[in-house]
């Protein structure tokens, strides 16, 4: 089968020459994951890593500084997200809770590590982002223009959140970037 946009030859739903989706996925036989399950599973996980998160920030800032801290708070967060994504189940405790996992989107497989790193890093960059450049940082002004990033990468988020209610697949921005699905089990 030759892909309709750039005519190479198709070897799944996607062409890995200009990316069009050409089909079906794979995992079309599966019910992917409504908003609110989503939303509900990222309120879960965020109450559940608010305590270890803050707990790693404030430690690692009477060592290192608040910027330190700030970062190691992300990556604990990362920790969780990306070692509980690349598991067998690919569940969250958030994902468990509302009865979803995440799948690679063309094979329906376990996400590999690379693979959940690049889904919460999406994520984490555009977080970051917003917080240096609010005032609350030392390096809002190394960034520049930090109430127009801090708007921007609040902007990408708010896209990012709501573009499963406009998108077939009901994959957020992150979920496109790291060829994820994410479906009810």
């Amino acid at each position: 089968m030759k892909c309709t946009t750039c005519g190479a030859e198709l070897h799944g739903s996607y062409c890995s020459t200009c990316g069009t989706f050409s089909g079906q996925p794979p995992t079309s036989h599966t019910d992917l994951s409504g908003w609110w399950r989503r939303v509900g599973a990222t309120i879960v996980d965020s109450l559940i890593l608010v305590i270890p998160t803050t707990i790693v920030a404030v430690v690692i800032a009477q060592f290192a500084g608040t910027t330190i801290g700030e970062l190691a708070g992300v990556a604990a967060q990362g920790v969780y997200m990306v070692e509980l994504l690349a598991s067998p189940r690919g569940q969250t405790i958030g994902n468990r809770v509302v009865g979803t996992r995440v799948r690679d989107e063309m094979s329906g497989a376990t996400l590999s590590r690379s693979q959940a790193l690049k889904r919460w890093g999406f994520i984490a960059v555009y977080s970051l982002l917003e917080v240096f450049s609010q005032g609350g940082t030392t390096h809002a002004h190394a960034l520049g223009a930090a109430g127009g990033l801090a708007a921007v990468m609040s902007l990408v988020g708010l896209a990012d959140c709501l573009f499963p209610l406009f998108n077939a697949r009901k994959q957020t921005l992150h979920d496109r970037f790291a060829r994820t699905l994410v479906e009810r089990v």
